[in-house]
């Protein structure tokens, strides 16, 4: 009995925030009201207050589910290759990996990087450390090509990175189920940026 009763609160907190990542997706953080959620849930407005404080709690939760899985999915992809592969392939990889999360965990991941610029600058300033250790990640990567001299020493990795990520994100604008796939999107635009950096 006990069991139970635990469960169903987050049961429904997860309901909340499944309902919230759509709407917020679809419609934006702006366009979305917490009646829109409630009515989308056949909740009252008043009862969403029993699991979040407010609409910025909620945008904040989905945001940093929505990075998180991109850090985890970005993760096993490069953790699965061989020890000895290269730093294009460990790019192509957490492209790969990138892509699917944007994909496949669909309204999370585009609300946290389609919706960003319209949060409040408190939710963003609590999302920015979810969003930095995910560039450090990249930071990493490009620094350790740059250093075995796979990228040119006059490269700057800032731009490059910024440059990498806005094209992967970009996805979410323009793909359509059944077009290229996944994988061939990924090694095709680390390609395109390769290109032009290998030694």
């Amino acid at each position: 009995m006990a069991i139970s009763t635990s469960k169903t609160p987050v049961k429904t907190r997860t309901k909340i925030l499944d309902v919230s990542a759509a709407l917020f997706s679809r419609h934006g953080y702006n366009g979305t009201a917490l009646r829109d959620i409630a009515k989308a849930l056949d909740m009252k407005a008043g009862s969403l207050y029993y699991h979040f404080d407010s609409k910025e709690q909620i945008v904040l939760e989905v945001l940093k589910i929505g990075i998180k899985n991109i850090i985890h999915t970005v993760i096993a992809e490069v953790e699965g290759l061989p020890k000895d592969s290269t730093s294009r392939e460990v790019m192509v990889a957490a492209a790969k990996g990138h892509l699917r999360a944007l994909h496949e965990k669909g309204d999370y991941t585009s609300t946290s990087i389609l919706n960003y610029g319209q949060l409040p600058d408190s939710v963003q300033e609590a999302g920015r450390v979810t969003r930095e250790q995910y560039e450090d990640m990249w930071r990493k990567w490009l620094t350790n090509a740059q250093d075995k001299g796979d990228i040119r020493a006059d490269v700057n990795l800032t731009i490059l990175r910024v440059s990498i990520l806005g094209a992967l994100n970009r996805l979410l604008t323009w793909y359509k189920k059944g077009e290229l796939s996944i994988n061939d999107i990924a090694t095709i635009q680390i390609g395109i940026f390769w290109d032009g950096i290998d030694t």
